[in-house]
């Protein structure tokens, strides 16, 4: 007779095997806890569950079940794959709500923790999946750095009419962009499926979220998304009442890639993220910390 455990491993390798490109090595992960808590990791466009492999060992050595989940249309073998062209906020959005549905199979506190555009994708589940108990979000895509978001309604529809062409993360490297477990790509309508998750997010700030915790995290030298939308949205949701914190992490290099392994700062975040995943409580209100 199978376990539950057993149960959410083989809906997570049925999800995979649904995508015959998608790599051995960036296949959603499963690491069974014998604690209260399930956490479920997002990681950010382009990047793949190994983004989160420092992090979710010392969940799980904490006692956690951790997922570490592969977006749809992430982590394919091939790097250069055109997959994310049909990338959309409901294949991200109603795949997120089963994954979800399969994890509360386990009888444990959900807790979302995701990483920019999985951290969009967190805040999202924040306000809608009442089965979450609590989010961290970190350098959550709410917007792009430097760019007010009062521009948003006009950004969409423009970036949806340009053509869908792919954009190197770094044009001086290209295809040779690290790490491995990463696309060193990514298609420009990409951006505009963010802003749209983002934003219901935001035009819906006005009730009450179904997470009872809500924690934000942003880099003081963010270099990508837009720290000034984390904050707005956190006002938003306050005034209705919502337990929201937001964490200003300081000392960290002009970043955005903060919790990767194979960044030389991501050791220096661990631990306060973990702790945040785990609900230890850093601070009943916004506040700083030296990195």
């Amino acid at each position: 007779m199978s376990s539950a455990p057993d149960e959410l491993r083989a809906f997570l390798a049925a999800r995979d095997d649904a995508d015959a490109a998608v790599s051995a090595t960036m296949r959603s992960q499963l690491l069974v806890g014998d604690g209260p808590e399930a956490v479920i990791l997002l990681h950010g466009l382009t990047a793949s569950p190994p983004a989160w492999d420092s992090i979710a060992t010392a969940l799980n050595a904490a006692g956690a079940t951790v997922v570490s989940l592969r977006l749809p249309l992430h982590g394919q073998a091939d790097r250069l794959t055109t997959a994310l062209q049909d990338l959309s906020a409901e294949l991200l959005t109603s795949d997120l709500r089963d994954v979800v549905e399969a994890v509360a199979g386990l009888n444990k506190r959900i807790v979302i923790g995701g990483h920019s555009l999985g951290g969009t994708l967190a805040i999202h589940a924040a306000a809608t999946l009442p089965q979450i108990e609590r989010i961290v979000a970190v350098a959550p895509f709410l917007g792009v750095a430097g760019l007010p978001q009062e521009l948003h309604p006009s950004l969409v529809p423009l970036i949806r009419a340009l053509p869908n062409v792919f954009l190197w993360w770094d044009p001086v490297v290209r295809e040779n962009q690290q790490p491995e477990h990463g696309y060193p790509r990514y298609p420009l309508h990409a951006l505009a499926v963010g802003i749209e998750i983002a934003d219901k997010v935001y035009d819906d700030a006005n009730r009450v979220p179904q997470a009872s915790s809500i924690d934000l995290v942003i880099n003081a030298q963010e270099t990508s998304v837009s720290n000034r939308t984390v904050r707005r949205l956190a006002q938003r949701w306050r005034r209705a009442s919502a337990p929201v914190t937001v964490h200003r992490l300081v000392g960290l290099p002009p970043s955005h890639d903060i919790i990767e392994p194979a960044r030389a700062n991501s050791l220096r975040v661990r631990d306060t993220l973990v702790q945040l995943l785990l609900g230890e409580r850093l601070a009943p209100e916004d506040a700083v910390y030296p990195i």
